[in-house]
Formats: C-alpha cells, structure tokens, sequence
C-alpha cells in the first residue's frame, strides 16, 4: 500500500506514532506504580524469563488496547488542526481508560482463572515460565477483549462497558471449561512449572478472545438482539474451538493423545500445535464469518 503524503493522513499518522509511544511509557509507569516489584530489576538485574513472557503480553496488550481505542483515523480530509488535536485526546483518554481496565481485568481473572494458582506470585517468586505464557495470554486476551467491545458501531460508553464486562466473564467461564475438558489438572501442570500445559491455556485464551471480539463486533441494534448475537457466538466458537482440540488429537497426532505428550513428556511442540491451531481456527471464524 502506498504510503499517503496528504497533509492530514501524514500528520495523522505521525501523531500516532508518538501518541503511541507516550502510551506505551504510561504503561510502564501504570505497571511499575500497581506491581509490589521493580519491572526493570525483573527483566534485567534477575533475568526472569518468565517475567519478560509476561511483560510481552502486557506490552502487546497496550498496543491492542491503543489501536482499539484510536478513533482520530476517521477524520475527513478537511478536518482542521483543532479537530484533530480533540480526536488525539479522545484517543489519549480511552487508551488511559484501557490501561486501567487492562490493569483490572487482570488482576480479577489472575485470582479466578486457575483456582489455587496465583501467576505473578509463580512469576516473581519461582520463575515458573508456565505461568508465565498463561499470564503473557491473560493480557492479550482481556486486550482483545477490550478492543473487541469498542468495536461496535452506533453503540456507546455503556454498551462497550456491557460487552467488555460479559466477554470478560465469558472468557472466564471458557477458560474454566477448557481446564476441566483439557483431561488433566491444568492448575497442577502449571504450578509445576509444566511449560508444556501453560503455552496451549494462554493460546487457548487468546482464541477464545478472538472469537468474543467476532461475538461484540458489528453494528448496535438493541439490547436484545446483541446480546443474542453475542451469546449465540460465543457459544459456538467455543464448541469449536474444543471439537477441533479433539480433531487435532485425532487426526494430526494419530500415534498420541495430547493429554499424555503434555503431561508425561512435558512436550512443548504438542503445546504449541494445540495453541496456535485453536487460534487459527479463531482468527478464521473472526475474518470469514
């Protein structure tokens, strides 16, 4: 695509790289003022890989969160300096807004999701790389989740709170279905520090949040209809997501069983498979459907 030199598309965007940037350092700070750790003595000073796994995923949640919440891309063409100083601070506050709620979200689904499980404690305290990628998917998902709940059009401030809300307690109530389908204890295998079962939950939960984003998406009509829409949607890409879990199980690992090769060998390549699959299958839902 080429790139546009039109005054407004050039400063449009250049603005938003900065706007970004200033985002991503309110993050940091966000993080730093909310964590009870240094992140910089994490990442560098103890080289705790889990704890990068996780940064990733906040970080990649930020930048959803950011282009979730950009809405100045829609200027028309002659729109003035004021107007597109106004739509940068609308942007700049709903990113604010999404860093909080991002903040937020986690902290509840970090305390319900693996009962019994605290990730950043495995984090901090053991280095467990499991917990980990469950936590880097943790916050891409409630990310996704936000993104995906400002997405529709004709709604407002209290429709994309609603659709945040539900998809963030759907993605709760699917999370705790995978775990009790996936035919081990999930909770066990990453409070062992079993990298092997913390990559395909924190893939699995992205997926999921691909398909509440397909579920949120589309124009606001009424209460019920949405929410029909929305209910009807995410109960069938997770049906999905599950009978192509068995599928994978059945047919592209005809000579093992995915619950063995992730709790007997540890194997990370099962993982892996299991987690980029249900997301493509996730993505496909949310793009062709």
């Amino acid at each position: 695509m080429p790139i546009s030199l039109e005054p407004l598309p050039l400063m449009l965007g250049l603005a938003h790289v900065a706007l970004g940037v200033v985002v991503l350092i309110a993050a940091k700070f966000a993080k730093d003022f909310l964590s009870p750790y240094s992140m910089d003595q994490e990442l560098t000073a103890k080289d705790n890989p889990a704890f990068g796994l996780a940064v990733a995923g906040y970080y990649a949640g930020i930048v959803i969160v950011f282009l979730g919440a950009s809405r100045a891309e829609g200027l028309p063409a002659d729109a003035g300096s004021d107007a597109v100083l106004r739509a940068l601070g609308v942007d700049l506050a709903w990113s604010l807004a999404g860093i909080a709620a991002l903040a937020l979200a986690h902290w509840l689904l970090e305390r319900l999701l693996i009962p019994g499980v605290r990730t950043s404690t495995e984090i901090i305290e053991r280095r467990n790389l499991a917990a980990g990628v469950v936590e880097c998917g943790l916050y891409v998902s409630t990310a996704l989740a936000f993104a995906g709940a400002l997405s529709q059009t004709g709604g407002t401030v209290i429709t994309s709170a609603v659709f945040l809300v539900l998809a963030l307690i759907v993605l709760l109530i699917f999370g705790r279905a995978y775990q009790m389908l996936a035919g081990f204890s999930v909770g066990q295998q990453v409070q062992q520090g079993n990298f092997a079962a913390g990559i395909p939950l924190g893939l699995m939960l992205v997926a999921l949040s691909l398909l509440l984003m397909k579920a949120t998406s589309g124009d606001f009509v009424d209460w019920p209809t949405n929410l029909s829409y929305f209910a009807f949607d995410a109960a069938a890409g997770f049906v999905l997501l599950m009978a192509m879990r068995w599928v994978v199980d059945l047919a592209l690992l005809p000579n093992a069983r995915i619950s063995e090769e992730i709790v007997r060998d540890r194997n990370v390549n099962v993982g892996l498979v299991e987690g980029v699959l249900a997301i493509a299958v996730a993505a496909i839902v949310l793009f062709r459907f």
